[in-house]
């Protein structure tokens, strides 16, 4: 899905354009990706209310599925990769605030893992960085919680990076969502200098539907997402890996 934002849609190529890029225009899909209609009309407002869009992020969840929001796929350009480039692939596989999440416990948490690893296996995408952004309440902890990720991604023959983020001290003084996703923004816009596409968790939205919950959603995820590079939100509520084979 496309995220609900504030580009000018003039600004913003048709799905298929950017499908085909992505794709390398392969013969085999093209016809498929005829098929799809445009993110958004050119010279069109909102396609849909924030209600509707909110509500289709809903039903998505209850139903159980995994979900991508993409914002900022305007400005995706394909690297020029070699074996000294110093571009990364980002994955922030823990939500936007302090949290007591378990990645290996959480479906989310895996599936920004492994969309980083396919990512990382296409094409010249190998000559990327792949690196894990482990936030963490304090550098003490992330040692120890560093170690428990690379032995995660060892199971899951995962090669990658673990790189500690210690979150700044003023997110616990924090009061409003708003302002713990405008410090989380501004961390990751921080360690983004090299990033070509960032992966970042998902928050839910509000369980009960209201206009003013849901507009507060639409703009928090706006602060979250601000000024980063090519980003894909991501709820991962099935689960797709396994370690059992």
């Amino acid at each position: 899905s496309g995220h609900y934002g504030r580009e000018d849609p003039s600004a913003i190529p048709s799905q298929r354009k950017l499908l085909r890029r992505l794709r390398r225009d392969n013969d085999d899909r093209r016809g498929h990706v005829d098929e799809l209609p445009d993110v958004r009309p050119q010279n069109a407002r909102d396609r849909i209310s924030i209600e509707n869009y909110i509500g289709i992020i809903r039903d998505v969840m209850q139903l159980r599925k995994n979900l991508c929001i993409m914002r900022h796929f305007h400005n995706f350009k394909r690297p020029e990769l070699s074996k000294k480039s110093h571009q990364c692939i980002d994955v922030w596989p823990l939500p936007p605030h302090i949290s007591t999440v378990f990645v290996e416990d959480d479906t989310t948490s895996m599936f920004l893992l492994q969309l980083g690893c396919i990512l990382h296996m296409v094409g010249t995408w190998d000559k990327a960085r792949l690196r894990v952004m482990l936030t963490t309440p304090s550098q003490q902890l992330g040692v120890s919680e560093k170690t428990q990720m690379e032995s995660i991604l060892k199971i899951l023959r995962i090669e990658a990076e673990v790189t500690t983020v210690v979150l700044p001290a003023s997110i616990k003084d924090a009061v409003t969502e708003a302002e713990r996703y405008s410090i989380v923004n501004q961390l990751i816009r921080d360690n983004s200098k090299d990033t070509v596409v960032t992966f970042v968790y998902l928050p839910r939205p509000p369980n009960q539907a209201s206009d003013e919950q849901d507009y507060q959603y639409i703009s928090q995820l706006n602060i979250l997402t601000d000024d980063l590079p090519p980003t894909l939100l991501v709820s991962g509520l099935s689960k797709v890996t396994t370690t059992k084979l």
